[in-house]
């Protein structure tokens, strides 16, 4: 029997030095932690190299792409001279942490109902869509017009930034947990209060922990067009210094891209926050 083409050549990666290259570089191949933090920290240096030879060597303009040194020395004039940079990023996270809240108390119920009942997703699974697919900033109008995009309006905007996108994560999340624990619910006699929190939201709690991952991630991306329309040293946030950096002189750029990093290094932190909770509390 003649194997077809493809089969053979299964086979032959499976054998000898074609095995150990498919073990090596294998398709979705899982590495140890330390592989994943030694590849990660050689691509940051990697970038951190690049950038270095490009900018100390006169290759791309400052205006461009500053030194590191400029980035640096931008965030210490921040911080020396106008006390501006740890208040700044302190107001910035309690607008995130006060739309969080405001996400989670209505997005997660409003997610469970939608992904539990057929008739309430359709009845809001439109309106939800089309909530999403407006653009973040046609809502700026919106917003000043509610709330003049005072603090109350930058949580506001915030919160319609990233509310929908909470509701269908949150209704994919309880869609994806197994039906035969819905099945075996009902078989001893569950009703559908107790499935929803003894099944359903149990079973979904991981997909929802990375849903607020996520949607965290949005709001500090929106956060900078929120702090930048209407923004003052009074209610100065992150978004208020990146606006700025350009028109204070000297070292722009170096104001600039410093405080990209810190909304990024921020966001980042987060993340990886969330990340050790979830292993630790919802690793199933």
């Amino acid at each position: 029997m003649v194997l077809p083409l493809n089969i053979r050549t299964l086979v032959k990666l499976r054998s000898g030095r074609g095995h150990s290259a498919h073990a090596r570089w294998g398709i979705r191949n899982r590495l140890t932690a330390r592989e994943d933090f030694v590849i990660g920290m050689f691509g940051v240096g990697t970038v951190i190299t690049l950038w270095c030879v490009l900018t100390y060597g006169g290759i791309i303009p400052h205006i461009f792409l500053p030194t590191p040194g400029m980035i640096w020395d931008g965030l210490v004039e921040y911080h020396t001279q106008r006390h501006w940079l740890f208040p700044a990023i302190g107001r910035s996270l309690w607008r995130v942490v006060r739309a969080l809240v405001i996400v989670l108390v209505i997005g997660i119920p409003v997610g469970v109902l939608m992904g539990a009942f057929s008739q309430f997703d359709a009845f809001l699974r439109k309106l939800v869509n089309g909530g999403k697919a407006v653009p973040v900033s046609a809502l700026t109008s919106l917003v000043v017009l509610w709330f003049n995009l005072d603090d109350e309006g930058k949580v506001a905007f915030l919160f319609l930034g990233a509310v929908f996108y909470m509701i269908i994560l949150v209704k994919n999340a309880v869609l994806n947990v197994n039906d035969e624990y819905v099945r075996v619910a009902l078989d001893i006699g569950a009703n559908r209060r107790q499935i929803i929190w003894r099944v359903l939201l149990p079973g979904a709690l991981p997909q929802i922990w990375d849903a607020i991952a996520v949607c965290i991630g949005i709001m500090w991306t929106y956060i900078i067009l929120a702090e930048i329309i209407n923004s003052s040293e009074g209610n100065l946030g992150v978004g208020y210094l990146l606006s700025t950096g350009a028109r204070l002189g000297g070292n722009s750029s170096g104001k600039v891209f410093g405080m990209l990093i810190v909304v990024g290094l921020i966001s980042t932190l987060t993340d990886y926050g969330l990340l050790i909770i979830r292993r630790r509390f919802f690793n199933w």
